[in-house]
Parts: structure tokens; sequence; C-alpha cells
């Protein structure tokens, strides 16, 4: 892939890392969406309406966000196929970084979003990694949908599963009083845009020049924040939109002018 066109300038990076880049695997409440709108497109189809007509479309919309109301989907864990999914990637991270095969680097810090199923994955692909670090920035859009509001710090620091990963951040950003701060991802009662997840996606540049010691650096995310973070700052206006523990892989650089380039390395989909 060609680098991103976002500076031509000449001068020298100030930082530089390999950017391993993996959605969640399968959660329980992607399972219920699908079923809804399998659902709704056999009652849309049987009343008339084409798949590419506006009332096909909101009616499969409709039918998602209403199985997404269930409380009991709040911060939804991996499902069992899900849970396969973050094993096979871990295996593809150790192929790609395996010497003798592509020479990647191995990650020495992961970041990732504190929702259940993020979680899940990050313990699984880096069971007992010591550079694990929770980060509210990274999370999914805030749509108000149980599955998309997560835990409490301290009760995801009580997790066993999850007790090596640093949560330090989210502690203290719990301890304001808020699930969320104004210099991570606004109000806590802001809905958010893509827009706004657009702009919340710089954030990362900003924490990719707080780990200036780690090469390389795994974020584990959603679906969602890598849509806009491949589309906004890496450059890639057209990136197709991540499937479940999909990996891909970018060089990038920061400029001490403040500008971002990037290039894809790896992606077993993308070209």
């Amino acid at each position: 892939a060609e680098p991103a066109p976002h500076s031509s300038s000449a001068a020298p990076p100030l930082v530089r890392k390999t950017l391993f880049l993996v959605r969640h695997g399968e959660a329980v409440h992607n399972i219920e969406e699908a079923k809804a709108k399998s659902r709704a497109a056999s009652e849309a189809s049987s009343e008339g309406h084409s798949p590419s007509s506006n009332a096909f479309k909101e009616r499969l919309e409709a039918a998602r966000r209403s199985v997404l109301q269930n409380g009991q989907l709040l911060d939804a864990e991996l499902s069992a196929d899900g849970k396969l999914q973050a094993l096979r990637a871990k295996m593809e991270i150790e192929s790609l970084t395996a010497l003798g095969n592509t020479g990647l680097p191995w990650p020495t810090a992961v970041l990732t979003s504190p929702l259940q199923r993020t979680l899940q994955t990050t313990a699984l692909i880096f069971p007992g990694h010591p550079g694990v670090h929770i980060r509210e920035c990274l999370r999914e859009r805030r749509t108000g949908l149980p599955c998309d509001e997560r835990q409490p710090a301290l009760q995801i620091r009580s997790r066993p599963s999850f007790a090596f990963m640093s949560s330090f951040n989210l502690v203290a950003l719990d301890a304001t009083g808020a699930s969320s701060a104004e210099d991570e991802i606004g109000h806590i009662d802001e809905l958010e845009d893509r827009a706004a997840v657009r702009r919340r996606t710089t954030q990362l540049v900003d924490l990719l020049r707080d780990f200036q010691e780690d090469a390389a650096i795994c974020v584990v995310t959603h679906k969602g924040f890598l849509r806009e973070l491949e589309r906004g700052p890496l450059g890639r206006t057209e990136a197709t939109e991540f499937g479940n523990c999909e990996v891909r892989v970018y060089e990038v650089a920061i400029t001490e002018s403040g500008k971002f380039t990037s290039e894809l390395l790896y992606s077993a989909f993308e070209q």
C-alpha cells in the first residue's frame, strides 16, 4: 500500500511506530442484532420492499436498535465463537512477529478499550502481557445502548482475567464521578455521531507519543473507532470495515511539526 498522503514535510519523524490494530471478537449482542435484522429482512421482503429501498433499510435499523435496548446486553461479553476468533488472532500475530517471517516487531505495549468484549479479546491474545493499558478514549461510539456502556473501573479491576492490565487511568477517571472526561471523550451525557468519534481518534496520536520506549504497539478496539481512525488520521478514506478479530498493521510516524503519516504493512484482506 502507498503511504497515506497526509504530509509532504521533510522534517524527520519525532515518533515512529509499528501499529497493530485489532477489532474485538464476536460478542453476544452481535448475534442478537444479526438475528433481529434477518427477521426484519424476511418481513420487509414479504411485504414487497426491495433491499435497496429506504423502507427496507429503516426496518432493519429499527429491528437492530430495538433488540440492542435489552438491558441484559449491558457491556456485552464475547460469544463462544468470539473467543475462538481471539485465539486465532493470537496465532496470527505470533506468526507475523516470528523470526524469519515478516520481521514485524512484537507489540511491547497494548492499548485496549474498557468494554468487556475488548478486554476479553486482549486477555486471550496477550495473556499476562506486562504492558497492557486500558484507555477510555478507545471505547466504542457512545450510542446510549446498553451494549456500548462499560462497567465501573473498580469492577473491571476486580476481575481475575483482567487483573494484569493497567487500569490506573480508568480508576482515576471514575473517581471524578463520571465515566468519561473532558479531555477523553466529552461530557458523560453526550451521545456521539461518527464525526465525534473521528475527532476522538486523533487522541491516539497523543497516546503514541506517551509510549516513547515502545517501537510496536497494539490497539484493541471497536469497528466504529477503527473505521474513523483509518478513514481519518491514517488517511485511508476507502478502507473497509474490520471484521471480528481482524488484524491490520501500519507503520506510522509523527513529525516535529505534528504531521501524521501512515503506511499499511499487513492485512489479510486489504490491499
